[in-house]
């Protein structure tokens, strides 16, 4: 047999057992869907998943299996959302949409984001991505660096893009003190080659524009003092600045009418 006609041959096989297998589809319909539930936190997500996801996903459900994954991607792309589908039997499949964990607000690159603990982040101004029953943080408000200027960013949510180690290492040494809670602002900066952050507090009328240095003390030393000392100040009322940028000492004075912070010396 000539290497032509078995070629054909090999060809017209084929074509008789897709549509074999074609015409048992249709008559027994044995590869739609047995079963599907979606578990989601809001009804205009679930609503976005259907709008989404092609039809003939539904009929045939091994594309499903492919589609899924697709519209899961879309999603997490576009939405705040985290997206998971497996399949719970023969034809079956459960699809979970959680909310990410809104952790951080953080000002940079000259716009607001929302930091989840999933370590996703997007611009808060997005109309687009704005999903009810979701909590964004109103403070404190962490400022940093922007970086390169000419880096471009993507749309939508993205995984995170600047490091937030000394922030962890701050929430860590301080976010569960008394007066954490009255933060308003946190700038982070550098000095030295060590983080420096400045922190504005406001306390009822009182406020407080504070200093804190990485390296200049043992953290569980600087956390006892400040608390001690902000206790005090809390008391004698008025507004003041906390420079605990020394080795074993807190220097504090009033804060001057303009409210602005001098950091060199």
């Amino acid at each position: 047999m000539s290497s032509l006609k078995y070629r054909r041959l090999r060809f017209m096989l084929c074509v008789i057992l897709l549509g074999g297998f074609w015409r048992l589809y249709e008559r027994y319909v044995w590869m739609s869907f047995r079963g599907f539930s979606i578990v989601v936190d809001e009804p205009e997500i679930e609503r976005r998943f259907w709008d989404v996801l092609p039809e003939r996903y539904i009929r045939f459900w091994p594309l499903f299996i492919r589609g899924s994954l697709e519209v899961g991607d879309f999603l997490e792309k576009t939405l705040p959302v985290f997206v998971r589908t497996r399949m719970t039997g023969f034809g079956s499949f459960a699809t979970d949409i959680k909310l990410l964990s809104p952790w951080l607000l953080v000002e940079w690159r000259n716009a607001i984001w929302c930091v989840a603990k999933e370590g996703r982040m997007w611009n808060v101004g997005d109309e687009n991505i704005k999903v009810r029953g979701m909590e964004i943080p109103k403070k404190p408000l962490w400022k940093i660096s922007s970086g390169s200027e000419e880096l471009s960013l993507p749309g939508g949510v993205f995984p995170l893009i600047f490091s937030t180690d000394a922030i962890e290492n701050f929430l860590l040494k301080f976010g569960d003190s008394p007066w954490f809670g009255y933060v308003s602002e946190i700038v982070v900066d550098h000095r030295v080659g060590t983080e420096l952050f400045k922190l504005v507090l406001i306390r009822g009328r009182q406020e407080f524009h504070i200093l804190i240095q990485e390296g200049k003390y043992e953290a569980r030393d600087i956390t006892i003092a400040l608390e001690d000392v902000l206790e005090e100040l809390f008391k004698e009322g008025g507004n003041y600045y906390v420079d605990a940028t020394y080795n074993n000492k807190i220097v504090v004075s009033d804060l001057p009418l303009s409210g602005t912070i001098g950091v060199s010396r």
